[in-house]
């Protein structure tokens, strides 16, 4: 497993994301292992509590315990789930320091769409990140079209295992691209004659050409098993 060290957070992880080709080398496979795992920590709906005052032992809650899982395993590589609310949520990275992360827009899973996406600002850096993920059949459409084999083949590996699958993608985006697709958005929200459709023109614009991260794979048991594939 590569060093998931990144003392800098989001800012130093995914400085590499926008010349992914350098004499046509793909990115440093750790680095694209340091985004996946802080992908896992960051895109969900799972809040952490502490029971205890002295915030020892964390539980967590969600609606979907396989959310749940993939956020434990994050903790396992190093990247915890701290504190979450609707406008922050604050992890602790695998050099113990934090990172805070504003919430600019969450798009929660449905059984019709397939897929969840959130779109986070890192506080100290100001890097926008946009994080999708979701089921094989709706993602395979989202990423590049080069990493299309790679989710088919990861997705059935893993499905032959008994696992359930997810594909973990994401987007960084500049602060023009966002306030420009956020006005629309916007727009789209308060629409009253054509708000659903408007609002997936948006979510369909931005999630166009997204980068492949990994496919992760997590069994239907009560102590559950976590893999990951990445891309």
């Amino acid at each position: 497993m590569p060093d998931l060290v990144n003392k800098n957070g989001l800012e130093a992880s995914n400085s590499k994301v926008n010349s992914r080709k350098r004499g046509g080398m793909m990115r440093e496979q750790n680095t694209v292992v340091c985004d996946t795992i802080r992908a896992l920590a960051l895109c969900h709906n799972v809040t952490p509590t502490f029971p205890d005052d002295a915030k020892e032992e964390v539980e967590y809650q969600a609606s979907s315990p396989d959310e749940i899982a993939l956020v434990k395993f994050a903790a396992t590589m190093g990247m915890n789930l701290v504190e979450r609310d609707q406008h922050y949520i604050n992890i602790k990275n695998a050099a113990n320091a934090p990172e805070k992360y504003e919430v600019l827009a969450n798009f929660p899973f449905t059984s019709e769409s397939k897929r969840m996406g959130i779109i986070l600002k890192h506080t100290e850096s100001g890097t926008i990140v946009f994080y999708l993920k979701g089921a094989e059949v709706v993602m395979k459409q989202k990423v590049r079209a080069h990493n299309r084999a790679t989710v088919d083949e990861a997705c059935e590996n893993l499905a032959l295992e008994g696992l359930r699958t997810l594909v973990i993608s994401q987007k960084l985006v500049t602060e023009s691209f966002y306030e420009d697709w956020n006005k629309r958005y916007q727009r789209a929200l308060s629409d009253l004659n054509n708000r659903e459709g408007m609002i997936a023109k948006c979510l369909e614009e931005i999630e166009l050409d997204m980068e492949l991260l990994a496919i992760t794979g997590v069994e239907g048991k009560e102590e559950k098993k976590t893999d990951v594939s990445f891309r």
